[in-house]
């Protein structure tokens, strides 16, 4: 089993890595698109939550290795920072991979093709549990969750000896004056939340980008560079946006 999850890592690692190193030029115009959109969102929440704390949660750590390719998450994260203003980032959560998995994903990217790759933003190497585990130590020290990675899912039954844990269950929900921002990892199943204010923002790709639009640099104006490629959505535009939110969970 874990050859097989090693393999199908390498290939999406494959992947991410030829899609990011495909031209200095379209790389570079792709990391400024990554900083506007974490410009874009720490303006919102810097007008919206002037000083607040904010707790941001990262990818999973990623294997150290030679030439490695910056995640996508590092640029929004500069963007970002350059905007919350009075804004205090108090904390990081960062997914801790297991020192075996870790050995055994070097090794089986041994090559010098897999020195250049990444870990893909999309695993989830945090569940429910663990997520909760890491926000109690954090509990009443932050108003804003600034997510720059996907929220987990729904934790695996192991060996049948526990219940399956949702992600309704994560403790951010609940906890009184905390708000949840999303950066990255979608929001298809987020519309109840954000349309009940538990979600404040998040940030999502445009449906339609014409493929003129992936050559040139982004516009001057932050407003207008964004919204070539994102959308802002937030409890008060729901409406105009319904179209990225096919069930409410």
């Amino acid at each position: 089993m874990h050859r097989a999850i090693l393999f199908a890592l390498c290939v999406a690692l494959s992947s991410t890595t030829m899609a990011q190193g495909g031209g200095n030029h379209g790389a570079n115009i792709e990391r400024q698109y990554r900083v506007l959109k974490g410009r874009k969102l720490g303006a919102f929440l810097a007008g919206k939550f002037p000083g607040k704390r904010a707790l941001i949660l990262l990818p999973a750590e990623t294997p150290a290795m030679r030439g490695e390719v910056e995640g996508p998450h590092v640029a929004v994260l500069e963007g970002l920072k350059a905007e919350l203003g009075g804004v205090e980032i108090v904390g990081v959560i960062e997914p801790k991979l297991p020192a075996a998995f870790k050995a055994a994903l070097r090794a089986a990217m041994g090559g010098p093709a897999g020195e250049r790759m990444r870990m893909p933003e999309s695993m989830q190497w945090f569940g429910v549990r663990k997520l909760n585990k890491a926000l109690e130590a954090h509990r009443g020290k932050y108003d804003l969750l600034i997510c720059l990675t996907r929220l987990p899912g729904v934790d695996p039954m192991p060996m049948g000896r526990r219940k399956a844990v949702p992600f309704t269950e994560l403790t951010c929900w609940n906890e009184k004056g905390v708000s949840v921002a999303i950066a990255e990892g979608g929001v298809s199943r987020f519309g109840s939340r954000i349309e009940s204010g538990a979600i404040c923002a998040a940030v999502a790709g445009k449906r339609q980008i014409p493929d003129a639009d992936f050559e040139r640099p982004p516009a001057k104006g932050l407003d207008e560079a964004f919204s070539t490629r994102f959308v802002l959505i937030t409890p008060g535009n729901m409406a105009e946006h319904a179209e990225y939110f096919p069930v409410r969970r």
